[in-house]
């Protein structure tokens, strides 16, 4: 293939590619996929924000995380999820001067406050579970927490508001920064702060907490073959579930970070037809983390489940039967919340300790032997 005809074959695949967004068909695919979305998260979001504050028993330490990045998502949702296909699709922005600003900044806050907080729940998960006997974090101490990532991320985002204008000669929305060279070290650390670094410390404490509950089943001598059994299921079925929250928050995140990352170190990716193709691929892919949250940090949830259950008395059956209507109180009196389903059964003396991510003190302990 000579030059010419590698340069004529180049260029028709680009045009040919180019058309791949500009399709109706493909543009109604996007916007049923953000549609389902939107729907979804903000469903699944709000119900997990009412069942929290309609009762008290679930004014604890992880429920209040859990309700900070269903708040986070919501927002998401609506400002990301709309906005971003609307303005690409239709090649200009008509939301006005302000939402021009806005949108950006709100985008940038929430995507900071979902990812501070998944790292804020392993780090207690990791406390909770490596260091059962030392002092719950307090109810206050976790909303200053909450406060502190919401301002923050505040501060660390305010870039992409004050440098965002919009151009009324072609409508369009556009980042105007000083130099390129503050653009691309900004983006780097919006990079680090909102993926890297919540990756890695997200992923070692999970690595630590299942290192944890594994040598918890080892060090139970006296167990009846059948209860450890159960112990290794019970053990397993965590282990998938820790897995499954790192590799959700790693693979709806990395593809759009690498996108941007592409993009603001090698400028002329986007005029590389298939890169916005890829753009709305990876975006919508971390947009649907919106809709993993609810289910992984809530639905599997034992006090999170018998509350969807009575909110939706509809879905009752699928929800199970055998969930339990009391739950262990801790030292802060706060009901204790397992990743698995707890046992209908009492324990004797002898029985074996329930695999959970609360520890159980001393004093419930004792409780319940009494």
């Amino acid at each position: 293939m000579t030059y010419s005809e590698a340069e004529n074959y180049f260029n028709s695949s680009y045009n040919e590619t180019e058309e791949i967004t500009s399709k109706i068909q493909v543009q109604i695919t996007f916007y049923i996929f953000y549609g389902s979305i939107f729907f979804l998260g903000i469903c699944g979001n709000a119900l997990v924000c009412f069942v929290v504050i309609r009762n008290k028993q679930m004014h604890t330490v992880t429920n209040f995380l859990i309700t900070n990045l269903a708040l986070s998502d919501i927002l998401l949702c609506v400002l990301a999820v709309p906005f971003t296909p609307l303005y690409t699709f239709l090649g200009e922005w008509v939301f006005g001067a302000t939402l021009c600003r806005l949108v950006p900044y709100a985008q940038g806050v929430s995507v900071y406050i979902s990812t501070f907080t998944l790292t804020s729940i392993a780090i207690d998960r990791f406390l909770v579970i490596l260091y059962p006997f030392r002092p719950r974090m307090k109810i206050e101490v976790c909303q200053m927490i909450i406060v502190g990532i919401w301002f923050i991320a505040l501060g660390l985002t305010l870039p992409y508001g004050l440098y965002r204008k919009m151009d009324r000669s072609e409508n369009l929305c556009e980042e105007i920064w000083p130099n390129e060279h503050f653009r691309r070290v900004f983006s780097s650390i919006t990079t680090v702060l909102q993926f890297v670094v919540p990756f890695c410390v997200i992923t070692v404490c999970y690595i630590f907490v299942s290192l944890k509950l594994n040598s918890r089943i080892r060090m139970r001598p006296g167990c009846s073959a059948r209860r450890e059994e159960a112990d290794r299921e019970r053990k397993r079925r965590t282990n998938r579930m820790l897995i499954a929250m790192v590799a959700i928050f790693g693979i709806s995140w990395l593809p759009l970070n690498l996108i941007n990352v592409i993009e603001d170190f090698y400028s002329n990716a986007n005029d590389w037809p298939p890169f916005k193709f890829c753009f709305f691929v990876a975006h919508s892919v971390a947009m649907s983390s919106t809709c993993y949250n609810p289910f992984l940090y809530a639905w599997l949830n034992e006090n999170f489940r018998k509350e969807f259950k009575q909110v939706l008395p509809c879905f009752s059956r699928t929800l199970g039967k055998n969930i339990t209507t009391e739950g262990c109180r801790n030292g802060n009196d706060t009901v204790q919340e397992s990743l698995l389903p707890l046992p209908t059964s009492k324990q004797n003396n002898t029985s074996c300790e329930m695999i959970s991510l609360e520890p159980v003190n001393s004093e419930a302990s004792k409780d319940q032997q009494n």
